[in-house]
């Protein structure tokens, strides 16, 4: 049992049922039922009565939801009491594959050297799941590309702007961007990724038609078919391109930005270490000369 099993169960008691809690909490009613079911075998009680429509408190979840209640209220006031005074703890990061090996390291590097006994565990995946794994409360910060929209709830703080750039080996043909994108085969950013998403806008707002060969799921993956010579791609800008000896172009005029930041919860109990996290960030990209946008109030609510 955990304090997020407790925080789901209390608000399907305060809306009444679980279409109503999912809708609250952006997540579906299928996940909410298996949250609940998980939660009466941790705690070996039948907590609702599933042979009616909506199911309804049983007297053993209507006597669980008062404590329930009272460890709820316990916890918010150690999670103050540890935001305040401590600097150790435990933080849950997901981050996106293209800021594994850019951003993240150095940040992570400061922050343990000022924080020694915070203990950090890392996940890596697409934005996409990582917006799940945080709704869930099974990540407490992301390191991830900018939304349209923003999940009810959370807050995007924008620590780098990635303007979008075509890479290509030195000897590719083609004069301008166009032209080498036209020219030579293409590896193709992964779709799913919503990197991936923003060069397909990107390319069919241009009007260009690749002729994709391979499509790869890292950031890595493309540099290094690129540097081999075995394609062209279009990719969020980094300096460490240059120091590679590749053609670096920008994919059209306005070029598309990337933004790249820290999405979270407020009022979580690890938001200390998230605004640490999110300090660290932007000194790293302003060190390794990417564009870092003026500190201003977080996206969202």
């Amino acid at each position: 049992m955990d304090v997020k099993s407790l925080y789901t169960f209390i608000t399907v008691v305060d809306h009444g049922s679980f279409a109503q809690a999912a809708e609250a909490l952006d997540l579906s009613a299928s996940a909410i039922s298996v949250q609940m079911r998980g939660l009466e075998e941790d705690v070996d009680m039948r907590l609702f009565d599933r042979s009616r429509r909506p199911p309804v408190l049983t007297q053993e979840g209507r006597d669980f939801a008062r404590r329930a209640r009272e460890v709820i209220t316990i916890w918010e006031d150690l999670s103050d009491s540890l935001r305040r005074d401590s600097n150790a703890g435990k933080l849950r990061i997901g981050v996106v594959h293209t800021a594994v090996s850019t951003l993240l390291p150095g940040a992570l590097q400061a922050l343990r050297a000022t924080h020694p006994t915070l203990e950090i565990r890392l996940t890596t995946g697409l934005a996409h799941d990582l917006e799940a794994a945080l709704r869930a409360g099974m990540i407490d910060v992301a390191l991830t590309t900018r939304a349209i929209e923003l999940a009810p709830g959370f807050v995007f703080r924008s620590v780098a702007e990635q303007p979008l750039v075509v890479l290509a080996h030195p000897d590719a043909a083609g004069a301008d961007f166009r032209a080498v994108l036209r020219s030579n085969p293409y590896v193709r950013f992964s779709r799913n990724a919503r990197v991936g998403e923003m060069v397909e806008r990107a390319l069919a707002r241009e009007g260009i038609a690749v002729q994709s060969v391979m499509e790869v799921d890292t950031q890595d993956g493309v540099l290094a078919l690129v540097i081999a010579g075995l394609g062209v791609s279009v990719v969020p800008d980094n300096p460490a391109f240059r120091a590679q000896g590749l053609r670096v172009m920008p994919l059209g005029d306005p070029t598309p930005i990337r933004q790249l930041g820290l999405l979270y919860d407020p009022g979580a109990p690890r938001r200390r270490f998230c605004d640490l996290l999110e300090t660290e960030l932007r000194r790293v990209a302003r060190e390794a000369g990417m564009h870092v946008p003026e500190t201003s109030a977080p996206v969202g609510s």
